[in-house]
């Protein structure tokens, strides 16, 4: 008997500013294409509907028939709940009959609400390899959803929510059979595009728990906590690595993907041993500043990276420890960004605005310490208040979310003692600023870089100060630019890779080793 089925992923892969811009490359998905592979594996047939943008009613309902699917699953991120929602909305209305199934981090984290929606009959929570390669068997055997399907939720034809416990994570990465590259459009994802870059991940999960990312309420889903975190071995991952570049000869550099591939040491100098002899490209990745050394430094440059990111998030130690259990010290912070500098690798460094109970001034630490890092690269996002996370939490506990805030809003919190204004002036003042205190700090030292800090602060903080004015054109120009930026990485790729070449030369020669402040 045939129980080859024809499934469809549908992933809106578009934010809420480029939702109109059509014809734009897409980003790879790593959960897509390990689902799809193992799905294939089991015999059935799996395609990808990719929108880069958010579609009219016919022409996404048109798309889907085209690919004749038995059955659909639905990739829903938290900041792309809004168009999901109208998207099965238009499916439950078009093509009611056809079973869709809804997986990723926000159904994960947020099953209830997923669940509730009109349209969605199950929703996989966690790792969905092998729970969804049972459920796809089972709907093709019986002609019905399972019930009791293991890391599913599943709604019962009168409503009834069925809630299956979790099914053990995959322990040994290595048994999984290698991501589906062929179901996207591999050659001309964003990535490789504009930077001859192929994204991947070689491992999952995050020994961390810091309070606003999702990664810690993820690993409590399953009640083995202890061995979370898994790395593919080096050798299959150096093996993964050999075959994106058979599917993509143009491939310069990867770009490692993972949430910290520094997190093991024994298993990072046994990796970047078998990458230096077997791949010899350049490489980026996510790095823990608490576990960087000189040892580490020098084999990153070794081996072949070329920038790494950081998470800051705020520059106050304090409240960094309070709120968002970060517990690294500033000036290990500085002293480990200019040993990467040094070396030639470009830092860059996430921060949030609008963190619960932050203020400008402890924004205003945020900019200082990028400015005493000498930060090549900032990347600056207001506060996200995920799901279950214990931020969201901690924000809720202090009323500082308001349900009548439209979702689309970039500020989502209303504290009484940060105004919007004063965040948007932050936020899109952050790298004018950030240069203003970085020559404070070349320039001065000892009392008097005391005094023109205090200087500055009581310029930027002083009631006479425009920042609301400055705020309101800073955002606007901004917008301009990130449009124009995206208009030439769109139509004149090979002008953006040039550019983006010499400003990352740029960073990586300019090796400031003035001394930490």
């Amino acid at each position: 008997m045939d129980i080859s089925l024809k499934v469809l992923f549908i992933y809106p892969d578009f934010l809420d500013s480029t939702k109109n811009l059509k014809n734009i490359p897409g980003n790879y998905s790593e959960g897509l294409a390990s689902l799809s592979a193992v799905l294939k594996e089991g015999g059935h047939s799996v395609s990808l509907y990719h929108l880069t943008h958010m579609p009219e009613k016919d022409e996404f309902i048109d798309a889907v028939k085209s690919y004749s699917p038995d059955i659909i699953g639905i990739s829903i991120r938290t900041s792309a709940m809004a168009y999901s929602m109208q998207m099965v909305e238009w499916l439950d209305e078009e093509m009611p009959d056809l079973f869709v199934m809804a997986g990723m981090y926000h159904p994960s984290l947020a099953p209830d609400e997923v669940i509730a929606l009109q349209g969605i009959d199950a929703v996989c929570i966690g790792e969905g390899e092998y729970p969804c390669l049972d459920f796809v068997d089972y709907f093709a055997l019986h002609g019905k959803l399972n019930l009791k399907a293991d890391s599913f939720w599943v709604k019962d034809l009168d409503g009834t929510v069925h809630k299956n416990p979790v099914r053990p994570y995959i322990t040994d990465l290595d048994k999984l059979p290698f991501p589906d590259l062929d179901i996207f459009d591999y050659c001309n994802l964003r990535s490789n595009i504009q930077q001859n870059t192929a994204e991947v991940i070689v491992s999952r999960g995050c020994v961390y728990s810091c309070t606003y990312c999702a990664n810690a309420q993820l690993r409590n889903i399953y009640p083995d906590k202890a061995h979370y975190t898994r790395f593919r071995s080096p050798e299959n991952a150096i093996l993964l690595l050999e075959r994106v570049l058979e599917k993509d000869p143009k491939v310069e550099c990867f770009s490692f993907n993972d949430a910290i591939l520094n997190v093991y040491e024994d298993w990072f100098y046994e990796f970047t041993a078998l990458y230096k002899e077997r791949i010899k490209k350049k490489y980026v990745c996510n790095l823990r500043v608490e576990l960087i050394n000189e040892k580490m430094v020098a084999e990153l440059a070794e081996s072949g990276c070329y920038l790494v990111t950081i998470g800051l998030e705020n520059g106050n130690e304090e409240f960094r420890s309070k709120y968002l259990n970060r517990t690294m010290k500033n000036d290990h912070v500085v002293k480990v960004s200019h040993m990467l500098k040094k070396a030639g690798i470009i830092v860059n460094a996430y921060n949030i605005i609008g963190l619960p109970h932050e203020t400008l001034p402890l924004s205003l630490e945020t900019v200082k310490l990028n400015a005493r890092m000498h930060t090549d690269n900032v990347i600056i996002s207001f506060f996200a208040p995920y799901p279950t996370t214990r931020l969201r939490e901690i924000a809720e506990e202090a009323g500082f979310i308001d349900p009548r805030v439209d979702p689309d809003d970039p500020v989502q919190l209303r504290m009484p003692g940060y105004s919007r204004s004063d965040m948007y002036y932050i936020r899109y003042s952050f790298l004018k600023l950030m240069r203003q205190y970085r020559s404070l700090y070349k320039t001065y030292s000892g009392q008097k870089l005391e005094q023109e800090i205090d200087k500055l602060d009581g310029k930027i903080l002083g009631k006479r100060h425009p920042r609301r004015l400055i705020g309101a054109f800073r955002r606007r120009k901004h917008k301009l630019e990130v449009f124009v930026k995206r208009a030439v990485s769109r139509y004149l790729p090979s002008i953006y890779k040039t550019l983006r070449k010499k400003r990352d030369d740029r960073a990586a020669v300019s090796g400031e080793t003035k001394k930490t402040p």
